[in-house]
């Protein structure tokens, strides 16, 4: 009888243990850290008369910054700094007459001047051909594709011009709702766009203040990326894979603004900051100043 009641306890201690519900083995959730970006200054170069952009070139290790001059007729140049802040040559490229946007690729420089998109030789600091189309009124930022095409906002017509590899210099889109394009970046099928602004209200209560937009290549639809406008926005540059640095020309404001919209305050340098530069690999942050006729070096720390 012993043995037959251990044997009805073993078989209901078999089917307990093939019963029992087990609690399911949980992952933490990651924390989310909040990174703030602290800029460090570290070279401030000055008597760059009305700088306005500023561009890194890996091939050569030297940054090329666009110097407006004072409006007078040939009196506009490129700039030429070496990766340690010091001054090459002010003239590197000469007889310009208000340069703006700057873009390069190869041994080739591409800068808009007015109603000009001027191509130069890099090895020589040469003017090699300028293009021009009867329907430019303002040139402003210039992104050049991977297919080779060069693009040209032009900031009063809300316009992006084109030029293809073949020499062609046309205007590719125009709308009001890229709200009078300034800085452009190219990513994939996508142009980013960051809107100097459409014209809203009147009298006291008129302001004119741009949204950081992204443009699909081939369908031409726009799409709001900042859920408010953001002030007379001017350059735009990649800082990661979700993250985008904008700067407020107005405000004199650097942003970080991700994919969702979500904007960061990054720092604030004063009325007139241009079209920037950030360089991943250095974390080098290069701010153009136009009324101060300077240009500003940081690093960006995490």
């Amino acid at each position: 009888m012993k043995t037959f009641f251990k044997i009805l306890v073993l078989i209901s201690l078999f089917y307990a243990c093939k019963t029992e519900k087990k609690t399911p083995e949980t992952t933490p959730e990651k924390e989310v850290v909040d990174v703030k970006l602290t800029p460090k200054l570290t070279h401030e170069l000055n008597n760059f008369t009305h700088c306005e952009s500023v561009v890194y070139d890996k091939k050569r290790n030297v940054y090329y910054a666009s110097l407006i001059g004072n409006r007078e007729k040939g009196d506009g140049s490129i700039a030429k700094v070496d990766a340690d802040g010091k001054i090459i040559d002010t003239l590197f490229i000469s007889g310009l007459n208000d340069p703006k946007g700057i873009a390069i690729t190869g041994d080739k420089l591409y800068v808009s001047d007015v109603t000009v998109l001027v191509e130069a030789d890099l090895t020589t600091g040469k003017v090699l051909r300028e293009h021009t189309n009867e329907n430019a009124q303002f040139l402003n930022d210039v992104e050049i594709s991977k297919d080779g095409t060069v693009y040209v906002s032009d900031t009063q017509k809300s316009s992006i011009f084109a030029l293809t590899t073949d020499g062609n210099f046309s205007e590719w889109f125009n709308s009001e709702a890229l709200e009078h394009p300034n800085g452009l970046l190219n990513i994939g099928n996508d142009m980013y766009v960051a809107a100097w602004g459409n014209v809203v209200g009147e009298g006291d209560n008129k302001k004119q203040s741009g949204h950081f937009l992204k443009l699909n290549m081939d369908t031409k639809e726009i799409t709001k990326i900042s859920k408010d406008t953001l002030g007379n926005l001017d350059g735009v540059q990649i800082y990661d894979e979700n993250s985008f640095l904008i700067s407020a020309w107005n405000t004199g404001k650097i942003m970080k603004i991700n994919t969702k919209g979500e904007v960061e305050d990054i720092v604030t340098v004063g009325r007139s900051v241009g079209d920037i530069l950030y360089e991943p690999s250095t974390k080098v942050l290069g701010l153009p100043m136009n009324i101060q006729s300077q240009l500003l070096l940081y690093t960006l720390e995490e």
